[in-house]
C-alpha cells in the first residue's frame, strides 16, 4: 500500500540574523533559492504541490512569487514558535489520516534518501552527530536503553546536556492522528517563551507513543541556513557536489576547482575542459571536447561541441 503523506515547510521566520530585506528561505545558492532545493526533494519523494503546505507570515508575496500559486499556503500571524507554525497549517492537513512530514524553508540539505529512512511511528525525526564543535541547536536526550527520551534547546539545556553531541535535524515524520491533538498541550516556559514543537517528544513519551531518531548519514543535514556564514557554506559544498557530478558522471575536467563555481542547472559534455577563474551560470549548456576559459563567465548560454571560450562574459 503506498503511504499517504502530506508536508508542512515551516516559512514564515524573518532574515534578523542574514541582515536582510529578503526572506531567508528566497537567499540564493548558486542561483537557487534556498527553499527551492527543499521543494525539489520533497517532488522526488513524491509529494506533488497540493500535498505541501507552506506556512508563510508578511512573506507570502515574496514566497508565492518565487514557488507559484499551486501550493497551500497558511500564515502564521504571530512568530511563537514552530509549534505554534504547525498549528497555523491546521485547518489544511488536520484531517490527513497517514503521515505528516515536518520541515524548515531554510534548509536545503534534505534529500529524498534522507526522508525515506524515516519510519512510520508516532515521531521518526533525523539528528545528527557531531564530534566536535556542536551547533547551536536542540540536543537528543536518549535515556539508558538509547531510546529518545526528550529534545532540550541549547539555551534550556544545562552544562552535561550541551556537551550531547546529537543535535535535532528539524525533520520529522509524524502520524498526522496523533500529532495535531497534542500540539495544545505544548507550553512556553523556556528561555525564548516560545511553543517548541520539539517539546512533543516528551509528551509522546508520556504517553507511552513511540518515538524515534535516524541519525543521518550527512551531519550538514542539521544545519539549515542561518546567517550569511552559513549561507556562504552551503555555496561552497552545493558547488563541490555540482563540480563532482561533472567531473565523475560526465566526464568533465576542471582544473583549479577551488576558482571554479557551477551553478545549478549547469550542464556540460564529455571530454570539456573548464580552466581555472571560470563561471558557469544557471542554463548553461556546454557540448562536449570544449575549452572553457581562463577566466569566462557564462550565464544561460549554449556551447556547441568543440569550441573555445575564453576571456568572455556571455548571457543568454
Amino acid at each position: 500500500m503506498v503511504e499517504r503523506i502530506k508536508a508542512v515547510v515551516l516559512a514564515a521566520g524573518k532574515s534578523t540574523r542574514m541582515k536582510s530585506g529578503l526572506s531567508k528561505v528566497l537567499h540564493p545558492i548558486l542561483g537557487k533559492e534556498i527553499i527551492r532545493y527543499l521543494i525539489g526533494s520533497l517532488r522526488e519523494c513524491g509529494l506533488a504541490e497540493p500535498d505541501i503546505v507552506i506556512v508563510v507570515g508578511d512573506n507570502r508575496a515574496e514566497i508565492e512569487k518565487a514557488l507559484g500559486s499551486g501550493f497551500l499556503y497558511a500564515r502564521q500571524q504571530e512568530q511563537l514558535g514552530t509549534a505554534h507554525a504547525l498549528l497555523s497549517a491546521a485547518s489544511q492537513v488536520a484531517a490527513h489520516d497517514g503521515s505528516l512530514l515536518v520541515l524548515v524553508g531554510d534548509n536545503p540539505f534534505i534529500t529524498a534518501a534522507e526522508r525515506q529512512r524515516l519510519s512510520a511511528a508516532a515521531c521518526t525525526l533525523i539528528s545528527a552527530v557531531f564530534p566536535h564543535d556542536i551547533p547551536p541547536f536542540g540536543r537528543i536526550v536518549r535515556d539508558g536503553q538509547g531510546r529518545v527520551e526528550r529534545i532540550v534547546e541549547e539555551k534550556d539545556a544545562g552544562p552535561a546536556e550541551r556537551c550531547i553531541r546529537e543535535v535535532n535535524a528539524s525533520i520529522y515524520l509524524f502520524d498526522n492522528r496523533v500529532v495535531f491533538p497534542l500540539l495544545a498541550r505544548i507550553g512556553n516556559d523556556n528561555a525564548k517563551k516560545e511553543y517548541y514543537l520539539t517539546d512533543i517528544v516528551s509528551i509522546l513519551r508520556r504517553d507511552n507513543l513511540a518515538v524515534e531518531a535516524v541519525v543521518a548519514e550527512d551531519r550538514d543535514i542539521a544545519i539549515g541556513i542561518n546567517d550569511r556564514r552559513d549561507l556562504q557554506l552551503a555555496q561552497e559544498k552545493f558547488n563541490r557536489r555540482n563540480q563532482e557530478r561533472l567531473m565523475l558522471e560526465n566526464g568533465v575536467t576542471i582544473l583549479q576547482p577551488e576558482t571554479v563555481t557551477v551553478e545549478h542547472d549547469v550542464e556540460v559534455g564529455r571530454d570539456t575542459v573548464i580552466y581555472p577563474c571560470t563561471f558557469l551560470g544557471a542554463g548553461t549548456r556546454v557540448g562536449k571536447n570544449c575549452a572553457i576559459g581562463p577566466c569566462a563567465c557564462l550565464r544561460n548560454v549554449r556551447i556547441a561541441d568543440g569550441e573555445k571560450w575564453d576571456f568572455v562574459k556571455k548571457e543568454g
